[in-house]
């Protein structure tokens, strides 16, 4: 990663300006969080249609217990890609802070956005924190039902 001291170097062998390349960046970090997004919501859709379907079946050819373990095994995988894209896209934010904090460009969008989320609860608020906590209550209340109709 260039420091912010390289990033006039970068910008005149790019032709871009800091402003275009700040928007550039600003763009791409905006895309991949939607499609962190898209993947993320697609796998927790499985999980949810997997344990739902298993919940209405009637003398299913597979216990529940596996069709609940592969569908709590969904939910963990989307959580972890979620975690895996979601370092990518904080790197990005990082980056545009830097830039910010340089004072290579005017625009402060990154700097506004953390200072307007910083909250007492924000840490644990984030939406990885809540997507672990969901998945935690997930687990445990597929424990128990499994433990339910063993016991």
């Amino acid at each position: 990663m260039h420091s912010p001291d390289q990033l006039k170097q970068t910008t005149f062998a790019a032709g871009l300006s800091a402003e275009e390349l700040y928007l550039q960046i600003w763009e791409r970090e905006q895309a991949h969080t939607q499609t962190r997004w898209n993947v993320t919501t697609f796998f927790v859709s499985i999980s949810f249609a997997i344990f739902g379907f298993s919940l209405q079946t009637v003398n299913s050819p597979v216990p529940p217990i596996v069709s609940h373990s592969v569908a709590l095994a969904i939910y963990w995988f989307a959580f972890v890609l979620f975690w895996r894209f979601n370092s990518f896209t904080n790197c990005l934010r990082a980056y545009l802070r830097e830039m910010e904090a340089a004072g290579r460009v005017e625009i402060n969008v990154q700097t506004r956005v953390n200072a307007a989320m910083r909250g007492q609860y924000s840490k644990w608020l984030s939406t990885l924190n809540l997507l672990l906590y969901f998945g935690i209550l997930y687990s445990v209340a597929v424990g128990l039902l499994w433990w339910q109709r063993v016991g």
